[in-house]
């Protein structure tokens, strides 16, 4: 069979093809999938596929021989599950980087020096603080013996796949750079029907943070078929400049779409057409998979790569681009340990305010929030990983990380999700580089201030040469100068009264560089009365001159006036729809003088009514529902938990608690969820809450010698697969309803399942299952259960799970999420 030139150009060398890979200018064909292929020639559970590198390294070359022999250029490692966390399990933790060295040996023995190895590794199955137990720190010391061995081992570039969670990839990533900055590294997520990942990250969102991160390429891969990613790969194309990585799944076990060679190749010109550059397979791809997608291929041209040149801001869930020809960038200022309405909270660690603060700063406007916890009495490192945490469980703004200390803003990079504003570095060189490289490394917008050693510089050329050293910087180092966010420093006006214009020309020149530009407004009017007036035709001024981003108040009404008027008369207001939008707001018709209406000077005035209706008890009852609900919807545990004990103090009965509090507040965030509005962080953080309330309450119920158990649920994930993250989010959930779980772990045997459930009398087990090839240990256990327990009734679930195999093995049901789950749990359980 001919090799791959037809299709890359004629290339000679692993070195060519890389340089290939980087530019995007060739298809490239990756291999296909893996676990399949290893349990037709022999493995089985409980080894785990890697181990197979070590017991039965001909079978793991063999099968990368056979992906070589069809046409493939790069071939993936066998270490998708090679982190020291999940090797652990196994008791092989401490072999991460031999297993993962033979990995990348076997695949480099098969590919020869004209193929690519890809280091393949996929997500830690835990998910990170706050919705899990593993630390930032901790999901790095796991990634890292693991890109160790495949570095060592011969692999090309490492790629980071199947990942559902931007901020533990940002942790494999900040892992791989530790080790070695230069080692090239692809990311590839993971999509759901709607088009976002289950944590709720759009492609748009993934795509800029890859290429703000430097990644040689982004990509989707495994939880789908590949008609389904069309539109993600289009996004992803649009929005990374980077070539783009798409390898699809060709079904699962008792899946009723499953995808042949040729179709499957069919739908992966559609996937070229709309900008893939490197097309494999994923889950039960094989060979001849690769083999027809090599033929469909020929001929095909690759896409241009463009990209907007804009300031990329995101949060987990949203892009929020700004300069350009974009609506002005306001930064909400109110989360700054300087002003004394927060100060108190932020001393004594009582995040409920700054919850509450960043919810008003976002539904008053603010496009990005800022955080600045610089108390010198306090932990500011951890305060910063705990007000990170509330604001992101408030708001789906993007952050600005604000610290004058180094090691504070990198712990609120860590933290933070999507792609922050780093606030901010001064022009010194030292400081610039060091800032530069933590935007480089977490991936962020960075904020300079063009002063140094000898303070801020009075006119603009002195300002201007800071800058131009900065962006000289920038250029030497790599970081994108239309991400440099320049502050233009503009001093009182009460003090000079030639500010205002070294301002506005400082702003212009900055503009023509090529980077953006920032102010805080506050600077401007410092010592004069009427300061607000004075800030809102400051920032008009400014926005006229170009303004990006301004940090500023948005509670202050006049100020979001003037962003929305300044925005409209700048044309970044397209068809006036955002003034319009907010203008009622900002007059209120029925307040507004009318110049033509007839005088009212010497009229009586209309006497108040004596007899205004006073609030009946059981509104102010309803009112306590109404916010109860809503802390559980918001994912907000301290005010849930403050409400649930006012309750109590009131006497109020905790079965009513439960029934008229959490119940429908539960449902309301289901619906949310069903409807694509909600996504996993915000489940268990309602869940979160809710569980505080339902803790409480059943405590007062068990104290009172009474039950209100629901019953009692067994959940595991089957003997040999190593996953349980969905099977954790199921049981949050349902302990958040008022069930009782009972969760045995993963890798768990039939007979542990059925002594549990015969020891807590259990009405429903629960299994789970990720990898295809340990869901015939689901089958063996559903009819081994039904044989022994034939009381009990049994669900199944898990991302190789679908319903039509759920009936084909006779379980009881199936969910695909843990809303479901829930959902079915009640469903059984009220039949019964």
């Amino acid at each position: 069979m001919a090799k791959v030139e037809n299709l890359s150009g004629g290339l000679s060398g692993r070195e060519a093809l890389l340089d290939r890979l980087k530019k995007g200018t060739s298809l490239l064909l990756l291999d296909g999938g893996m676990g399949t292929m290893l349990a037709e020639r022999g493995w089985a559970p409980p080894m785990l596929p890697e181990e197979m590198n070590l017991e039965r390294p001909e079978v793991v070359r063999a099968i990368h021989k056979a992906y070589i022999d069809v046409g493939a250029n790069i071939v993936e490692t066998n270490s998708f599950g090679g982190s020291s966390l999940k090797l652990a399990h196994r008791g092989l933790g401490a072999r991460a980087a031999e297993i993962s060295v033979a990995a990348a040996r076997l695949a480099r023995e098969a590919a020869g020096e004209t193929n690519l190895v890809a280091g393949c590794a996929g997500p830690l199955g835990e998910l990170l603080d706050p919705f899990g137990q593993l630390s930032f720190e901790e999901a790095m010391e796991a990634f890292r013996p693991q890109f160790q061995g495949l570095i060592e081992g011969g692999a090309d570039f490492i790629l980071i796949e199947t990942a559902i969670d931007l901020r533990e990839v940002k942790a494999a990533v900040v892992a791989l750079k530790e080790l070695d900055d230069r080692f090239p590294f692809v990311v590839s997520f993971t999509f759901e029907q709607q088009g976002r990942m289950v944590t709720g990250t759009p492609p748009e969102v993934a795509a800029h943070w890859a290429r703000a991160v430097g990644a040689l390429a982004v990509g989707a891969n495994c939880g789908m078929g590949p008609g389904a990613y069309v539109d993600v790969i289009s996004a992803l194309h649009r929005h990374s400049g980077l070539p783009v990585f798409v390898y699809a799944n060709a079904g699962l076990p008792g899946d009723p779409e499953q995808w042949g060679p040729e179709d499957y190749a069919e739908a992966g010109g559609r996937l070229v057409e709309a900008g893939a550059t490197v097309v494999g397979g994923c889950c039960r791809t094989t060979p001849e998979h690769i083999a027809a997608l090599r033929e469909r291929l020929k001929g095909l041209a690759v896409l241009p790569r463009t990209i907007g040149d804009y300031l990329p801001f995101a949060s987990r869930g949203r892009l929020a681009p700004g300069g350009r020809d974009y609506p002005l960038t306001l930064v909400g200022e109110g989360i700054n340990a300087s002003r004394p309405g927060i100060k108190p909270h932020i001393a004594s660690g009582s995040w409920g305010a700054v919850r509450d603060l960043a919810r008003a700063q976002q539904e008053a406007g603010a496009r990005l929030l800022d955080i600045n916890i610089g108390l010198p009495q306090i932990d500011q490192n951890e305060a910063m990983k705990k007000a990170v945490a509330v604001v992101e469980s408030s708001s789906d703004l993007p952050l600005s990380i604000d610290s004058d200390r180094a090691d504070v803003m990198e712990t609120g990079l860590r933290a933070c999700t999507g792609i922050p504003l780093i606030n901010s570095v001064t022009a010194k060189g030292p400081e610039v580089e060091r800032g530069i490289r933590l935007a480089q490394r977490y991936g962020a917008v960075l904020a300079v201030l063009p002063l140094d050693e000898k303070g801020i510089p009075e006119g603009a050329d002195g300002r201007m040469a800071l800058v131009e050293r900065v962006a000289e910087t920038a250029d030497r180092m790599g970081y994108p100068r239309s991400m440099l966010v320049v502050d233009g420093l503009c001093m009182a006006v009460g003090a000079d009264s030639e500010a205002p214009r070294v301002g506005l020309e400082t702003l212009a020149r900055i503009k023509e560089l090529g980077c953006c530009t920032m102010l805080g407004l506050s600077n401007i009017s410092h010592g004069m009365p009427a300061r607000s007036a004075i800030n809102r035709a400051w920032l008009a001024m400014a926005m006229a001159a170009g303004l990006d981003v301004a940090i500023a108040n948005p509670l202050d009404r006049g100020i979001m006036e003037t962003v929305a008027a300044s925005d409209l008369l700048c044309g970044h207001d397209k068809n006036a729809k955002k003034y319009l939008s907010l203008a009622e707001s900002f007059v209120p018709v029925s307040n507004a003088p009318n110049p033509n209406a007839p005088s009212t000077a010497g009229a009586k005035k209309t006497e108040a009514k004596k007899d205004e209706p006073k609030p009946e008890p059981h509104d102010a009852e309803e009112g306590q529902w109404t916010a109860l609900r809503r802390a559980i919807v918001q994912g907000d545990p301290d005010k849930a938990g403050e409400l649930g004990r006012a309750m109590d103090e009131a006497g109020t009965d905790p079965t009513a608690v439960i029934n008229n509090g959490v119940v429908p507040a539960l449902t309301e965030v289901g619906k949310l969820y069903d409807s694509g509005r909600y996504f996993l962080p915000q489940l268990l953080s309602s869940a979160g809450a809710a569980q505080k309330v339902c803790d409480a309450e059943l405590g007062r119920i068990a104290a009172s010698g009474e039950s209100m158990e629901k019953g009692t649920v067994v959940l595991a994930t089957v003997e040999g697969d190593l996953h349980d993250l969905g099977k954790n989010v199921v049981a949050t959930m349902l302990r958040s309803h008022g069930y009782k779980v009972v969760d045995l772990g993963k890798n768990v045997p039939c007979v542990e399942i059925e002594k549990a459930a015969r020891e807590h009398n259990a009405q429903i087990v629960g299994l789970s299952a990720l990898m295809t090839s340990t869901m015939f240990r689901m089958e063996e256990d559903v009819s081994a259960l039904k044989s022994g327990l034939p009381d009990v009734r049994v669900i199944v679930g898990g991302a190789s799970v679908s319903d039509d195999y759920s009936q084909r093995i006779g379980a009881d049901g199936y969910s695909a999420d843990a809303v479901g789950a829930v959902k079915l749990v009640a469903e059984i359980l009220g039949k019964r």
